[in-house]
């Protein structure tokens, strides 16, 4: 059975390099896509997603199979040692982006928030009636999660547009790589940051016309 926190840390690494090369796609097919990427290189892994993809990227905007082949394989070629033990590999993102999976999450959930807070009252309003949770054992889940997903897809695709236009150009972005890859779980822009960068953009629309 594939791991499904591997097809949520594929679908993350697909969902970038759409990013990347202006491109979106649905984020039901991301998950299409990312199963069966999941199930067609097994040595890709939760823990190693973002590595092989970022090797595989040099090679492909959108990496293809026949190349996350490769990549996995010198990645695990270059990455451990005969005895088996794990080097260590730095991000040069690491101040922006963090390297565990659940705090990129939380860094877009975040982004989500604070864009919704940026576009209105109402739309924040929305936003939290869309993320009710409830306890069930030891954790809190989403009351309504299709209400909740339905809610975020549109406001993901918000993030892609306005990141790439406008997140180097932050204040907390100075140092960041210049060629460096954009991600959803990069530290999120607060609600005043989103309010000028939607600003800017409604200023652009008014200027085609």
């Amino acid at each position: 059975m594939i791991d499904e926190r591997t097809v949520n840390a594929i679908a993350a690494e697909l969902s970038i390099a759409y990013m990347a090369a202006h491109r979106t796609v649905p984020e039901s097919s991301l998950q299409v896509i990312a199963a069966s990427i999941a199930d067609a290189v097994p040595a890709i892994t939760a823990e190693n997603a973002h590595s092989v993809f970022r090797r595989a990227m040099q090679v492909e905007a959108i990496p293809t199979v026949p190349t996350l082949t490769d990549a996995a394989k010198n990645h695990m070629a270059e990455n451990y040692t005969q005895t088996g033990a794990a080097l260590e590999y730095k991000d040069p993102r690491a101040a922006w982006l963090p390297a565990d999976y659940k705090r990129r999450c939380l860094n877009m959930m975040t982004a989500i928030r604070n864009l919704s807070s940026a576009i209105s009252d109402a739309e924040y309003s929305e936003y939290c009636k869309a993320h009710v949770r409830h306890k069930v054992g030891d954790r809190y889940e989403y009351v309504n999660v299709q209400k909740a997903l339905e809610f975020d897809r549109p406001k993901k695709a918000m993030l892609q547009e306005l990141y790439c236009k406008y997140w180097r150009n932050l204040p907390m972005a100075q140092g960041f790589p210049a060629n460096a890859m954009l991600n959803h779980g990069l530290t999120p822009p607060t609600v005043p940051e989103f309010r000028e960068m939607l600003r800017m953009e409604a200023e652009r629309a008014a200027a085609e016309f």
